[in-house]
């Protein structure tokens, strides 16, 4: 084979450098070696960033290294022998990738040498020659997998591990005797080979599942693992070596024409692998170590590397991952198809001659009408041109298997992909297939399934082409781990999923889900309520409901359809985004959203879309504090919905009664505090909290005062209570203390918090109530953390300057789980005078950190604004807070554009500083 250009530089190159060596010993010139290398990996470096080919440097650097290994195996063989060692047999073989011509930057070399069988002592001649080798590879930088056998050893090894046996299906002399590197192979194929290729297949298969498990079983994982994640370079080699036991080729080509590999498809998966193979050199430069996860603060500068620049709206990173999630696709759709068909053993005459140890399989097979059957639980087409003679079948098709329960044929899956052209704007208007369409998504449960069917052949897409805009599309956001579409459909499992649950946490979406009289309309919502992200649009909801709008005139939706459906796309978010961030014991905030929903119906709805979209999204995204505020607004939203006169009418505080039945609790010298209490606390404390919770902070109000009055070390050191409560994943920690400045700052400074309600006394003693959770979203119940908060809490009270930095600082080195966000949050600070009658709202969103709180509330503090009612929401490196404030000097709303201006840039300079605030 005639030589590249490259590969006659670098001989030239090693004849200048490295045959002058003599005599010497490899690593007695090691110098001399690694100036070669890094000379050549320069050069190899600069290739790659002339926009080299991922093949092309791969075969490249195999070049490189299998140069330098023939100079160090021959000077290592004439030094030995110039000592008077008598030589042996030996032959040099590469393995595994690097034997394949394979080599990404910081790929392993793996090497065998092969000595004469029958040798059971290796011999010093062998025993220098393995040292000279694996050294010289050592201390030049490689990560070197080696072995020394004898063919019988090596054989004997390969029938053993499944491993060894596919490194060395792949084996490429190097260097010494090359008849028994010739010899070697030959006894490979007969006898590792040959009698053992059913049990192969079976293996690499058993490995694949396990492996796609290991590494996150799905394409559109946020930070995919290149190599060996579902549709990476892995998936590729595996469908070759698979084919190598019984063609002896390592090429698609040996597939294309025998009903396994249409033309079309090798080249989706060929250019697939090019592209994986250059992106991984990339990645190895960047790191500057053999990386494989595609991290999401890498993808951005890898984007750049590699020339990617925004387009439509998306960042570079967004574009460069979109380009990856479609080949990944297209290796996994591919190879997935044909190694089921390895397996499942069903070959036709043409493939037959290909994999001609797996039995013929011809199960009995039951027809559906003329255009399919049913062999073995799978749906076959009955001819290949049923859907050209009449496309309606393509619908009917998907029907047929959520009905009966089947799976797809790898035929029928084939046939489908190819037949997309069918689906034409006539099709999409056609009544036939639009009914069928509805049908399947009115089956309770029995959805997912098949649209995700429908989507692996791309049919979904082409049908629904507001849906088609999400494949592969990336939503670098805070929270989501998938790409839209995928999200989508992993939106309705989770729906599906509520028909047969048994989850004590879900029944009552159960029993929401089994009222719901048209659930097509809801997973409509559900496929169409992120297709809005496809156009940029920074409100996607709004974009997604003028999709959905036009989906429903396609589809001839009735008028009530048609007006649920775009309202639960239009207002996806609305129902967790107000439970978060506003006040639910204000009427106000119920009302609101009851103006929104109209109905019990939509409500009802709307609460399934929630849960589905939340656990859709990522685990972090759904709490169970987070579905404890949900509920609660669901069920006030409820309330006022049946009956809206009744509903204030209950809301009214008739303190009272409700004193009366705190009086029952307490024991009769509690009279003048419980006088006191319900004279100064504010309604929205009476709406908000029962009769235990009330009678327990007039005990923490009484530790409170007898503390005072005790004149002990800390006479003004707050009384505090913890209660722990796992099963809704948070702690309650209630703080009573008297009113000062920057008490709310000091308190944030102690501990990070989840929702803050901060209720103030009109006697000045405060009652402060944190629900606070742990770094993985439980409750709090470690006693020294309980210490450490209440220890930081009382020297902050007790010294006007106590300065926080310090202590943060330390947290920040020890923690690992409050690093910042690994992809860029915008920041965004807004002031709102329009939702609150009595309240300015300054909502914030920011990349989380330690203090990040600590440095909001001192901001306020100094701007002399006061705040009535939190809202902290800290989750997945993001910060989501909302503030009901007043000025502190009036009492009232900031309504001064200056003054709104001057809190605006005192947050956004705190925020983006990034160095927690010093006392002033």
């Amino acid at each position: 084979m005639a030589k590249s250009r490259h590969l006659e530089q670098v001989l030239a190159h090693a004849a200048n450098q490295l045959a002058a060596t003599g005599a010497r010993r490899p690593t007695e010139v090691l110098p001399l070696y690694k100036k070669f290398l890094k000379v050549e990996e320069h050069r190899l470096r600069l290739k790659h960033q002339a926009g080299g080919g991922g093949r092309e440097i791969c075969a490249r650097r195999a070049e490189l290294v299998d140069v330098l290994l023939q100079y160090v195996f021959g000077a290592a063989a004439t030094a030995t022998r110039r000592n008077g060692e008598s030589g042996i047999a030996l032959s040099l073989i590469a393995l595994g990738g690097y034997g394949r011509g394979e080599l990404n930057p910081f790929s392993d070399i793996d090497v065998m040498l092969l000595h004469h069988k029958g040798r059971k002592k290796i011999s010093p001649h062998l025993e220098e020659m393995v040292q000279q080798v694996l050294y010289l590879l050592w201390d030049s930088g490689f990560k070197v997998g080696h072995s020394t056998h004898s063919i019988k050893d090596a054989i004997a090894q390969a029938n053993r591990d499944m491993r060894t046996k596919t490194a060395m299906l792949e084996s490429r002399f190097l260097a010494g005797d090359a008849e028994l590197a010739r010899e070697f192979r030959e006894q490979f194929r007969s006898k590792c080979v040959e009698g053992y290729e059913r049990e192969y297949v079976e293996m690499r298969m058993q490995d694949q599942v396990a492996r796609h498990k290991k590494f996150g079983d799905s394409v559109y994982l946020q930070e995919p693992h290149v190599k060996s994640g579902c549709g990476g370079l892995r998936d590729y080699q595996n469908l070759l070596w698979m084919t190598y036991f019984k063609e002896g080729s390592l090429s698609t080509n040996q597939l294309v024409g025998k009903d396994w590999l249409s033309e079309s498809d090798q080249r989706q998966i060929e250019r697939a692998y090019e592209f994986l193979l250059r992106l991984r050199t990339d990645l190895h430069y960047a790191t500057g170590r053999a990386s494989d996860i595609l991290h999401l603060n890498l993808q951005e500068q890898i984007a750049k590397r590699l020339n990617y620049s925004p387009r439509n709206g998306q960042l570079c990173s967004e574009t460069l991952m979109r380009e990856y999630y479609e080949h990944t696709r297209n290796i996994f759709r591919v190879t997935e198809r044909i190694t089921e068909q390895f397996v499942r053993g069903h070959v036709t005459s043409r493939t037959r001659s290909l994999f001609s140890f797996l039995p013929l399989v011809r199960p009995d097979k039951a027809p559906i009408g003329d255009s399919f059957f049913v062999r073995d639980t799978q749906l076959y087409p009955a001819r290949r041109d049923v859907f050209r003679k009449d496309p309606g079948q393509m619908m009917q098709a998907f029907q047929l298997a959520q009905e009966r329960a089947l799976d797809p044929s790898p035929e029928l899956a084939d046939l489908l992909s190819r037949s997309l052209g069918q689906v034409t704007r006539t099709y999409q208007y056609a009544r036939g297939p639009r009914d069928i369409f509805k049908a399947i998504q009115s089956r309770k449960g029995e959805v997912g399934r098949i649209l995700r069917m429908m989507h692996r052949v791309d049919f979904l897409g082409r049908y629904i082409p507001e849906f088609g805009q999400l494949t592969c599309l990336v939503q670098h956001e805070f929270l989501h781990r998938y790409t839209a579409d995928e999200h989508t459909l992993v939106c309705i499992d989770k729906l599906d999923a509520l028909a047969t649950t048994d989850d004590p946490k879900l029944i009552a979406y159960r029993r929401i889900f089994e009222q719901l009289d048209d659930p097509f309309v809801l997973y409509l919502a559900l496929l169409l309520h992120d297709s809005g992200k496809a156009v940029g649009a920074r409100r996607h909801s709004e974009a997604s409901a003028l999709f959905a709008q036009r989906v429903a005139t396609r589809l001839q939706l009735s008028s009530e359809q048609r007006k649920s459906l775009i309202l639960l796309v239009d207002h996806h978010l609305t129902l967790s985004m107000i439970a978060q961030q506003r006040n639910l014991d204000d009427p106000a905030t119920v009302a609101e959203l009851a103006g929104v929903v109209k109905n019990q119906k939509n409500l009802n709805a709307l609460m399934l879309l929630t849960l589905a979209d939340g656990q859709g999204t990522s685990g972090e995204a759904w709490s169970d504090w987070k579905e404890s505020l949900v509920w609660e607004l669901f069920h006030e939203t409820s309330r006022y919905l049946a009956d809206r006169k009744s509903y204030y009418e209950q809301t009214r505080i008739e303190r009272e009664s409700l004193q009366t039945a705190v009086a029952e609790n307490l024991s009769p010298d509690y009279a003048d505090e419980i006088d006191a209490h319900f004279d100064f606390m504010p309604d929205n404390y009476f709406r908000g909290n029962d009769v235990p919770e009330i009678v327990g902070h007039l005990k923490l109000f009484r530790s409170f005062i007898e503390h005072v009055s005790s004149q002990g070390e800390h006479p003004l050191a707050s009384a505090v209570k913890w209660k722990s409560l796992p099963e809704q994943g948070h702690s309650v920690v209630s703080f009573c203390t008297w009113e000062r400045e920057r008490l709310l700052a000091k308190i944030s400074g102690s501990f990070s918090v989840v929702p803050v309600n901060i209720l103030t006394r009109g006697d000045n003693v405060v009652l402060s109530v944190f629900r606070v959770c742990d770094t993985k979203a439980g409750a709090v119940t470690d006693p020294r953390a309980f210490e450490m908060v209440d220890q930081t809490l009382r020297n902050a009270l007790d010294d006007e300057n106590f300065d926080f930095l310090p202590l943060i600082e330390k947290a920040r080195r020890q923690s690992r789980s409050r690093l910042a966000p690994t992809i860029e949050f915008p920041t965004r600070i807004a002031m709102d005078n329009e939702t609150h009658p009595a309240y300015t709202l300054i909502e914030i969103q920011a990349p989380d950190r330690l203090g990040l709180l600590y440095d909001i509330l001192t901001c306020l503090d100094r701007e002399n604004v006061s705040i009535a009612l939190s809202r902290i929401n800290t989750q997945d490196g993001a910060a989501i807070d909302t503030l009901y404030v007043v000025d502190r000097s009036t009492d009232a709303k900031i309504t001064d554009p200056h003054r709104i201006r001057t809190i605006h840039d005192c947050l956004t300079s705190t925020i983006l500083g990034g160095v927690t605030a010093k006392p002033t």
